[in-house]
């Protein structure tokens, strides 16, 4: 939802932009209205601002982080107020029915094997363990599961809005690289602290740990790509290369791990401190 609006916005501008999406919404409300799929309608315009957010950054010329922090703030308090009053309006708590849909899914897929009939006593026994274990982890790292969602969300509208805004205009120059970003220096305390409560001896300051460690771990492995990606175009490597590379590092948790850690040991080590300064080089030239 926030992709077509940051588009049409940036490309058509904001009164032209605005009435594309206007008729949009007015064709999507009326086949989802004949369907009866209102509610999910109703979800998806709770993303639609965040394209309206990332078009006033472009054309205001803010930064990739202002704009990805300002996206991720509004989402996290438009989905609590939302929560909040469905649950008012409905007597329920969304919070739960999302976590007993789950559970549900999860007693789905074991009966999906059991019914099957392809798999012995003792083969089931074990699936059931794993799907149980598998249960009990994502109902503790659920909170991080629902705030990587959100920034996920972002960061690909993001990555995917400014493609194709450079591939419409390709003499359009970006005011930064995504390649060039960093993550402040001060979230390191928060992963300094989120490793101080593993080692606490305390399950509720464990899980606070662990879900605190699964954002920390989405935002360095996003820095991560940006310093691989930097690297890749500094060495001049093929697109083949390039995609193969990705490939294997995400074929594996290790790979993963390693490019978040890479993303962390930024911090300290400034891996593309030669390339920024070299393209600083580069667009004082230019100006002269």
């Amino acid at each position: 939802m926030p992709l077509p609006a940051y588009y049409f916005l940036s490309v058509y501008g904001q009164r032209q932009g605005a009435i594309i999406i206007a008729w949009a919404l007015g064709l999507a409300g009326g086949m989802t209205f004949w369907f009866g799929t209102m509610p999910g309608l109703f979800f998806s315009l709770t993303l639609l601002p965040v394209g309206f957010i990332l078009a006033r950054a472009d054309r205001e010329k803010e930064t990739v982080q202002l704009a990805g922090i300002q996206s991720i703030v509004y989402l996290v308090l438009v989905w609590l107020v939302t929560g909040w009053l469905v649950g008012m309006t409905t007597q329920s708590n969304p919070y739960l029915e999302l976590r007993q849909g789950l559970d549900k899914g999860f007693e789905a897929t074991f009966a999906m094997y059991r019914d099957s009939g392809r798999f012995p006593a003792g083969d089931l026994e074990e699936i059931k363990a794993f799907i149980t274990q598998l249960r009990e982890q994502v109902a503790r790292f659920f909170p991080a599961l629902l705030l990587t969602s959100i920034i996920s969300t972002v960061w690909m509208n993001i990555l995917v809005g400014r493609w194709l805004l450079k591939k419409r205009e390709p003499s359009r120059t970006e005011r930064e690289e995504l390649k060039n970003w960093r993550l402040p220096e001060l979230l390191v305390w928060p992963v300094i602290m989120s490793g101080i409560a593993l080692l606490v001896p305390d399950e509720k300051f464990n899980t606070v740990g662990l879900n605190v460690g699964l954002v920390l771990l989405v935002l360095y492995l996003s820095q991560g790509l940006a310093i691989v990606s930097s690297l890749m175009q500094k060495w001049s490597l093929p697109l083949a290369v390039r995609i193969i590379t990705y490939s294997l590092l995400f074929l594996q948790i290790y790979g993963i791990g390693f490019v978040a850690v890479l993303g962390l040991a930024d911090v300290w080590a400034d891996f593309r401190k030669q390339r920024l300064e070299k393209d600083k080089d580069v667009d004082d030239t230019s100006v002269s």
